[in-house]
């Protein structure tokens, strides 16, 4: 963007940024969900002003999320799971639109042994799914995982999660 001229009022990609982490009707909002309750289908995936929110699974039965198409003039836009309870009967399963991959990172720590056995998984670019089965890919209780999108129009993953078994990547 170029230097606005003398009586024009604009403004950078940076305050867009700051004001998509804060737009949307549940903004702060803390939702707990489970037993596969359903945020949106591949056909309908959730409204953009459904993010920015921090969704807490409340059921051992886990749920579907299909995460909204975004472009980069969403950047700044989030979303956050949290783990109440270990997914057991189902898992999370978080899904991006065609286009739109998950790129990051998780951390899973095996909860019998601490730090001594933590693995690291990186998404390799083009994943679109994400799921933690309560088990080796993740979703014990007090596992997290932070889904903003970037300033390319990605979802960046950042996952502090604990699990159990041989550990494996959550991203497909």
């Amino acid at each position: 963007m170029g230097i606005p001229q003398y009586g024009m009022n604009k403004h950078g990609d940076d305050l867009d940024w700051a004001k998509n982490t804060v737009s949307g009707d549940k903004f702060g909002t803390v939702e707990v969900a489970g037993n596969n309750t359903q945020y949106g289908t591949a056909a309908a995936p959730m409204a953009k002003s459904q993010l920015n929110r921090t969704i807490v699974n409340g059921h051992t039965n886990g749920f579907d999320m299909f995460l909204p198409a975004v472009s980069a003039d969403d950047a700044g836009m989030w979303l956050v799971i949290k783990f109440g309870v270990a997914s057991g009967g189902a898992s999370v399963i978080v899904t991006a639109a065609t286009g739109d991959p998950l790129v990051g990172n998780c951390t899973i720590t095996k909860a019998t042994d601490a730090v001594a056995n933590q693995a690291y998984f990186a998404s390799d670019g083009s994943d679109l799914i994400l799921t933690l089965d309560g088990t080796t890919t993740g979703g014990l209780i007090g596992s997290r995982v932070k889904l903003q999108v970037n300033k390319d129009g990605y979802w960046a993953v950042d996952g502090i999660l604990n699990g159990s078994g041989t550990l494996a990547t959550p991203f497909s």
